[in-house]
């Protein structure tokens, strides 16, 4: 359930608004932007079976950017008091007269429609330190009845995002987000299993399941046995597509597809939209109003996000364009992905497995890094759960795995598709960018080389 306007945390729309003006006075510039986050963090940190840290911070921050013709700085501040408030102005117009000038740079924007957008949910925003700490005791439990060693991480955020321009633009969101998720491990060290959930409504984290969860693969995971490397068919679980997928959200960019260094680059010139190139079952869009999803309906500067398909059934719908580029290119500006929603099937993990004749199931990454960005390829490492999967069945687990992998090959390559759900994607178990996947059965992924890692 969303919460009553009056007892969320962070800036009102009303406080935003009157804040922002201040500040606004003060300027002196051509030019002025003022970007404000407010609200609180909270967090509980456990290890060694037990809680270790908590606490929780409310803080006002703000960005001022000045601007004089084409010279661009900013100065962030937490204080509010008028006088702080005028320097950090100065500072901000100072600075600016100094840096360079940025060729690319646009005047900032008047006012805008936005999306109506709440993302705050009262599950979330109300929740307190004690109630993170009960969360918690169910993975502590579950570990010391099992003898092994959790550690685990809950954070959450709830507040506002507001922008602001000397031209007369005004933004404001609201919204919450959380993120739990536990590492669970032998005391010999040998044996790894994790789990986790993310939303911005705490009522859907399944704190019993992620702590039952990590238990199993940890206690499945012992004795491990090398696997040969090489290109398997793989079942990857939803957060391990999220952590790969999180990596396409700024790929589908129309500048880098246009000067020819993008996977979505056509040969002897322009971009390659409307040309099939993944499987016809791959859908992925951004949609700031996704429900349990949402994310601010206009981006720092203040530009609009709306909902966007930028892969329906395989085919390439649309790309990104800054407003340089897409002034230089005579079309409408369009963000970045704000959030990403994958299309999915009815199966299950289960389904997944039962489908599949040789291949690998894999929990997780870790350490992902690109590698080539004409392929979208990445290299990483495999984590916490790693089984090899025999006629439909999981045979034994098996040693972790570097990986090489081209995404655009990845979403080319599926076979079945599970149900989507909002992933941790992050690989610091923080609170990120809303991923909604499935989890996937693809042919031909390739685990490069054998890895001693737990």
């Amino acid at each position: 359930m969303q919460s009553d306007n009056s007892k969320r945390h962070g800036l009102s729309a009303d406080q935003a608004r009157e804040l922002s003006q201040k500040i606004l006075g003060f300027a002196k510039a051509d030019h002025t932007r003022v970007n404000i986050d407010s609200g609180v963090h909270g967090f509980t940190r456990t290890a060694i079976n037990r809680v270790t840290t908590a606490a929780a911070t409310e803080n006002v921050s703000i960005q001022i950017t000045s601007v004089f013709g084409k010279r661009v700085a900013s100065v962030e501040t937490n204080r509010l008091e008028n006088a702080s408030l005028e320097r950090a102005v100065r500072d901000s117009e100072a600075l600016a007269k100094l840096a360079p000038e940025n060729p690319e740079y646009l005047p900032e924007l008047g006012p805008q429609r936005y999306a109506e957008v709440d993302g705050y949910y009262a599950s979330t925003g109300d929740l307190t330190t004690e109630s993170r700490a009960s969360a918690a005791s169910l993975a502590i439990k579950a570990a010391d009845t099992a003898k092994f060693i959790a550690a685990g991480f809950i954070d959450v955020n709830a507040g506002s995002q507001t922008v602001a321009t000397s031209n007369g633009l005004f933004g404001y969101y609201p919204g919450t987000g959380v993120a739990s998720t536990l590492t669970v491990r032998t005391p010999d060290g040998l044996s790894s299993g994790w789990a986790g959930d993310e939303g911005a409504d705490w009522s859907t984290i399944e704190s019993d399941r992620i702590a039952q969860d990590a238990v199993r693969k940890c206690r499945d995971w012992r004795g491990k046995t090398a696997l040969d490397a090489g290109k398997y068919e793989v079942v990857l679980e939803p957060t391990a597509v999220g952590m790969l997928m999180v990596r396409m959200m700024n790929v589908f960019d129309a500048r880098q597809a246009d000067e020819g260094r993008s996977f979505f680059s056509k040969r002897g010139g322009g971009n390659r939209l409307g040309e099939k190139l993944f499987d016809e079952r791959i859908t992925i869009v951004n949609d700031p109003a996704e429900k349990n999803a949402q994310v601010s309906p206009f981006t720092p500067p203040g530009l609009p996000i709306r909902r966007e398909v930028w892969v329906d059934k395989g085919i390439l719908k649309s790309l990104s364009y800054s407003r340089f580029w897409a002034n230089r290119q005579g079309v409408p500006p369009k963000p970045n992905a704000s959030n990403l929603i994958m299309s999915g099937g009815d199966a299950n993990v289960d389904d997944l497995i039962k489908a599949t004749k040789r291949g690998v199931l894999i929990t997780r990454f870790w350490y992902i890094r690109p590698l080539n960005p004409r392929i979208v390829s990445v290299t990483g490492l495999t984590r916490d759960g790693t089984f090899l999967i025999e006629n439909g069945r999981i045979t034994r687990p098996v040693t972790n795995f570097r990986f090489n992998q081209s995404l655009t090959e990845l979403l080319a390559n599926v076979e079945m598709l599970g149900r989507p759900t909002r992933v941790c994607a992050s690989e610091d178990s923080s609170v990120g960018p809303p991923i909604v996947v499935p989890a996937l059965k693809v042919k031909d992924f390739y685990l490069s080389s054998v890895s001693d890692a737990i």
